[in-house]
């Protein structure tokens, strides 16, 4: 039950991904459609694809996180090996995490003040708050990710420390 569970959420950034890549294409091709074809300019289009394309951005990189193909320096890959390649990955791992974990709880802050402020978006008139809250969303989501990479390095490493 909770391995299908784990496998059902593993697929979640994936699936959403296309979802909102889907729904950028479509949003795109309205506002073009509609204002070079019917001289008409819907302005809801271009601020939803704006959002979405946000969350699109902040979700993919969950996704880079959770595959592991976010961009790094690798020139320290090729010269260190062994233990200290397991420790160096964790301490880095670790320092991007808690980086990424204060960047979502701040964040939290943000979106409190910006709900009571009660300031609403120009066209879909949605409080800003909720549109904030796509940062502290994604980025406590990245950190989720990336302690699931650490604590899976971590037992990796610890069952062929075991087999020597």
């Amino acid at each position: 039950m909770v391995g299908r569970f784990l496998s059902w959420t593993n697929k979640i950034e994936e699936h959403l991904s296309v979802v909102l890549f889907s729904l950028l294409v479509v949003l795109c091709f309205l506002q073009v459609l509609f204002r070079f074809f019917l001289n008409f300019s819907l302005s809801w289009t271009e601020e939803l694809a704006n959002y979405n394309f946000i969350l699109l951005i902040y979700i993919s990189c969950s996704l880079g996180i959770q595959r592991g193909a976010h961009v790094r320096v690798e020139i320290i890959d090729g010269l260190v090996t062994g233990w200290p390649k397991y420790w160096l990955d964790q301490a880095i791992d670790l320092a991007w995490g808690g980086f990424i974990f204060m960047v979502g709880y701040l964040g939290i802050g943000i979106v409190e003040d910006s709900l009571m402020v009660q300031k609403t978006t120009p066209a879909l008139d949605w409080p800003y708050g909720w549109v904030y809250a796509i940062v502290p969303a994604t980025f406590l989501l990245m950190t989720l990710r990336l302690a699931q990479r650490i604590h899976a390095r971590h037992r990796l490493w610890t069952d062929a420390r075991q087999h020597l």
